[in-house]
């Protein structure tokens, strides 16, 4: 069911109930009010006609009722029957419905009675002489005053009714234009159309889903981005590595011994590594950057992170002199974080892997853990500061490199610190040949 027929439902059902309990609530007050009036009309009669009393020189034969002389009210006087009674019960004066009302001495006040199958209103008074006055009134001359003002009032507003039910509709129409011009406008686009829908324009009930549906936009056009750069930077890393191999594997097609065979074999085990290791980088950049903002709740264990970062670097150091050296604080915890440890082990894996390829044989890697830092430093030839300033863009490698490498490790390393709210500096070592990685968190750094 569509917004619009849901608020049409409700509101053209809930409009005629509300309605039904509006009139049923006027009819039960103007009842009171009319009933209220009636009561107070009989009041005034009988004390009218008991203050007329002493002067009317009655005697034993009844008479007939003199008019009123004040006639007021919703209804004339002539609808109030009146009788008059001594003391002993002989009637005195009535008029022609007066004569059937019942003498009752004990009766004081108003009393409902039954006159030949009829509900009626009596108002019983004693007077100051001796005699009793009643006045009375047929219920049914209520109800008759009661339909003939509902139903000059009522009337009107049953015409109206259907009026103020295609209003409604008209105006849930109307209030609703601006959603459906959006869905228009939503339907009109291309597929790769994620420019931001406007908001200013809209109604303020309509801000935040737009301002939501933009921020989905730009989180979609950053992804589609991220996909199409990886794409693009994997077909054009990947096509150097290809062509070398495919040259690899003709030269060793033609090789004219055994030597320049196995020359070209060796080569084309490098280029595989080569390949391996790019397309490894790639996957774990691409899975990296396709995280968002996450939110970190588990603390991290550095002792697991760093001996996981480790076994991934034993196939580099086998064969060669170099050590790493891991150096924890005396007191505390080191550099206390929450966040995800596969990730963090891979910013270590990539940092001391490149600090062992670019270390001469024979030296150390050390890699110490402060309560605010993380330092990496090799003893390699170090970075000019314009090197240090493009490390960390991908597949950036600085000239005159004899290692193998693809230019993403550096960028996989600041895109983990980021996602755990840290930062990553390099500069060279002071107190030799070597550069240094210094990783700690943005608001240490700022301090």
């Amino acid at each position: 069911m569509t917004l619009q027929r849901r608020l049409l439902v409700l509101l053209l059902a809930g409009a005629p109930l509300a309605w039904a309990i509006a009139v049923g609530f006027a009819l039960w007050r103007a009842g009171i009010e009319i009933n209220e009036l009636f009561d107070a009309q009989q009041v005034r009669l009988a004390q009218q006609v008991a203050a007329l009393l002493p002067a009317a020189h009655l005697d034993a034969q009844p008479r007939r009722a003199p008019a009123s002389p004040a006639s007021s009210g919703a209804t004339e006087l002539d609808d109030l029957s009146i009788a008059v009674w001594s003391d002993r019960g002989e009637l005195l004066l009535a008029d022609r419905d007066g004569r059937s009302l019942p003498f009752d001495e004990s009766a004081e006040g108003f009393v409902d009675l039954s006159l030949e199958g009829e509900a009626w209103r009596v108002y019983y008074l004693a007077g100051n002489g001796p005699w009793r006055v009643a006045v009375g009134q047929a219920t049914a001359e209520r109800s008759e005053v009661l339909r003939d003002l509902l139903a000059s009032q009522l009337v009107p507003w049953l015409l109206m009714l259907p009026v103020l039910l295609a209003l409604i509709a008209a105006a849930v129409r109307r209030g609703l234009r601006p959603v459906r011009e959006m869905a228009r406008e939503v339907q009109r686009r291309r597929a790769d159309s994620l420019a931001p829908l406007a908001v200013d324009a809209a109604p303020a009930e309509l801000r935040p889903l737009l301002a939501s549906m933009n921020d989905l936009f730009s989180r979609i056009e950053r992804s589609i981005e991220h996909e199409r750069r990886l794409t693009a930077d994997a077909a054009h890393e990947l096509r150097t590595p290809l062509a070398g191999l495919r040259a690899q594997w003709e030269a060793a097609q033609l090789a004219a011994n055994d030597a320049e065979r196995r020359h070209a074999h060796a080569q084309i085990g490098q280029g595989i590594d080569r390949l391996s290791r790019l397309v490894s980088q790639l996957l774990s950049l691409a899975s990296v950057e396709s995280r968002g903002a996450p939110v970190f709740t588990e603390a991290v264990d550095w002792r697991r992170v760093v001996e996981r970062a480790l076994s991934d670097c034993l196939p580099l150091l086998d064969g060669t002199s170099t050590e790493v050296a891991v150096s924890w604080p005396d007191e505390g915890s080191p550099l206390p974080l929450t966040g995800d440890e596969a990730l963090l082990a891979t910013l270590v894996r990539n940092l001391v892997d490149n600090a062992l390829r670019y270390s001469p044989p024979g030296s150390q890697v050390s890699v110490r853990f402060s309560r605010q830092a993380l330092v990496i430093e090799d003893q390699g030839p170090g970075l000019s500061p314009e090197q240090q300033a493009r490390l960390g863009d991908r597949f950036y490698r600085p000239a005159g490199q004899a290692q193998a490498g693809s230019g993403l490790g550096i960028s996989i390393v600041q895109r983990v610190a980021e996602l755990h709210g840290l930062e990553v500096r390099f500069d060279n070592r002071d107190d030799g040949p070597g550069l240094r990685v210094t990783v700690s968190r943005r608001d240490a750094a700022a301090e």
